[in-house]
């Protein structure tokens, strides 16, 4: 990783996290690290036992869609996110990589009726960070809080989601982000773009060949985005494309998948790119998948047979040893070979203070064969330092 600092918030009063021996766990209460490992064992480790507990809805068949209503939450499911990822330049043609997410994880299907201020139906989760690929370097930050008023919330009405002072919030057309730190500071608004496109057959995605190893997803892709980025004081004026993701579902990977690489590009000629593999133990590839989004907006669904992915260039973290191949020859039917590359070694999150799991996302380039530029995106390659299977 860069020898560059790791930076380590929709909330009535927000407060500070403290990440170093304690966490801020919201109101006035500071609770040890030991505890808050406890909540992640009851809310996200060991999250494959509820569908045996309770009735977490499943993604079994195509469903109906309706928006705004499914940009927010959908309770009922187990897991849920929203994805922003893009690459922006400021003015001087200075290239930048931003990523903001927020994580919903459900301690129960059913809303809490408690009336304890403890009481709570689910845990959220954010993470956010910038690459800096002119001056090479990488700063992140992780939270985590209970789905409480002022603490953390979605709703399930639109896109409106955020952890303290954190959000991504939509109105008036277009998506506004917001994430500020000590190091570094998102704020950014995304205007409409492409989508929503279904990433399968009724947004069905699969994740495996049991019934249930599936969530529904969909993706907003070549979202026109203007704002700043803030590194170390200095504020820059950016402009680019983004690509937003939503998931929902309510299965864990199983025990012999250790974790996935996914990448979302957008290529120059005006179509995108969806490619989501999960690896096994065993073989390395278990199941694989992707969408060819043509420049008239239409999807499509790509199987295994249609795809071949192979990475090299491998870099090690010195931070958790994990080893992640920062090039991919992609071959996919009905587009020319492709060269993924990683944008630069190092953007690697080390999430300690929410869910635990380290991985790779990072801004990627896009080259023909021959080296030739055609296309940006994202990159993310989990379960490389340790596997993920049957917890995530």
């Amino acid at each position: 990783m860069n020898e560059a600092p790791h930076a380590q918030r929709e909330g009535e009063a927000p407060a500070e996290p403290r990440f170093s021996n304690r966490f801020r766990l919201g109101g006035s209460l500071a609770l040890p690290c030991a505890v808050i490992a406890i909540l992640l064992l009851a809310g996200l480790l060991t999250c494959r036992s509820y569908a045996a507990d309770a009735e977490f809805q499943q993604a079994l068949h195509p469903r109906e869609w309706s928006f705004p209503r499914d940009h927010g939450r959908h309770s009922g499911f187990r897991t849920e996110w929203w994805y922003f990822t893009g690459n922006l330049r400021d003015s001087a043609g200075h290239p930048f990589g931003y990523q903001l997410t927020f994580f919903r994880n459900a301690i129960s299907p059913q809303a809490t009726t408690r009336p304890s201020p403890w009481g709570m139906t689910d845990l959220y989760f954010a993470h956010a960070a910038i690459s800096d690929l002119g001056d090479p370097q990488f700063v992140f930050k992780d939270r985590l809080e209970r789905g409480r008023p002022g603490l953390a919330w979605s709703s399930d009405k639109t896109l409106e989601v955020s952890l303290l002072d954190w959000s991504a919030m939509q109105g008036n057309g277009s998506i506004h982000l917001h994430a500020a730190e000590a190091a570094f500071a998102i704020d950014l608004t995304c205007s409409e773009g492409r989508g929503p496109i279904l990433q399968g057959p009724g947004g069905v995605n699969r994740k495996g060949r049991e019934p249930g190893q599936a969530s529904y997803y969909y993706s907003m892709t070549r979202l026109r985005t203007a704002g700043s980025l803030t590194l170390n004081g200095k504020a820059y004026y950016v402009e680019g494309v983004s690509w937003m993701d939503h998931e929902f579902s309510s299965n864990a990977l199983a025990a012999d998948q250790t974790g996935w690489d996914w990448m979302g590009l957008q290529l120059s000629d005006g179509s995108d790119l969806m490619i989501y593999r999960i690896r096994d133990k065993a073989s390395g590839a278990d199941y694989l998948s992707g969408t060819h989004i043509t420049p008239d907006g239409l999807p499509h669904y790509l199987s295994a047979r249609d795809i071949s992915m192979e990475g090299s260039h491998a870099w090690k973290s010195p931070s958790s040893g994990g080893v992640y191949p920062q090039a991919w020859n992609l071959k996919c039917t009905g587009l020319p070979d492709l060269i993924v590359k990683s944008a630069m070694p190092g953007q690697e999150l080390i999430t300690s203070a929410s869910t635990k799991v380290t991985y790779f996302e990072g801004a990627a380039n896009v080259t023909d064969e021959n080296g030739e530029p055609t296309g940006e995106g994202y990159l993310e390659m989990t379960g490389y330092s340790a596997s993920l299977g049957g917890s995530f």
